[in-house]
């Protein structure tokens, strides 16, 4: 009954924040200067293939900030040491409807990005609303073409990297570089 009420909830914030007017940018990988990501903490096979992407990237002066969500089921076994890292708890920074807690993400939120990565799997709550809330020239996602809930997120995202299964995240991240390297400079 609960989920049945928080995904109506959710749903408004989603349709509202979707109606304010944003310009869309598109640029190429080298003139790229800022980078959010935004993943949950899952295996540390993943954390491995983010923290690449970021060192990457920072060699190539680029900033990268990432944010994540740590489910309360999920135990971390590994160190995240990326120090532009931000991590949510569900249980502490949550509130009722899956919203994080302003306070914890407000320095996320309220950077430009000219590139924002959503490294979670469609649909899904926690992404999309900072996705939504955050000031991005570009929002990408990957959509999972075989979930017909997960196409309907295209609304939300400037670019969908569209795959059948689970998520590859190695496989993601250099189909979004490959992406925008050939963009015209």
């Amino acid at each position: 009954m609960f989920e049945f009420v928080k995904n109506i909830g959710r749903k408004r914030m989603i349709k509202q924040m979707k109606s304010e007017p944003r310009e869309k940018k598109i640029e190429n990988i080298e003139q790229i200067k800022n980078i959010g990501l935004i993943f949950r903490v899952a295996d540390e096979y993943d954390w491995n293939v983010i923290y690449h992407f970021i060192k990457v990237m920072e060699g190539q002066k680029k900033n990268v900030s990432v944010v994540g969500l740590q489910e309360a089921d999920t135990e971390l076994t590994y160190i995240i040491t990326h120090s532009n890292t931000i991590i949510c708890h569900e249980k502490e920074d949550i509130n009722f409807w899956g919203v994080p807690k302003d306070e914890k993400v407000n320095s996320f939120t309220q950077q430009h990005f000219d590139l924002l990565i959503d490294t979670t799997e469609q649909p899904d709550f926690f992404g999309q609303y900072l996705t939504m809330k955050s000031e991005a020239d570009l929002r990408v996602a990957r959509i999972d073409t075989s979930d017909e809930e997960s196409l309907n997120s295209g609304d939300i995202y400037d670019m969908m990297i569209r795959n059948e299964g689970p998520l590859d995240m190695k496989e993601y991240l250099n189909n979004v570089i490959n992406y925008l390297s050939v963009v015209q400079k």
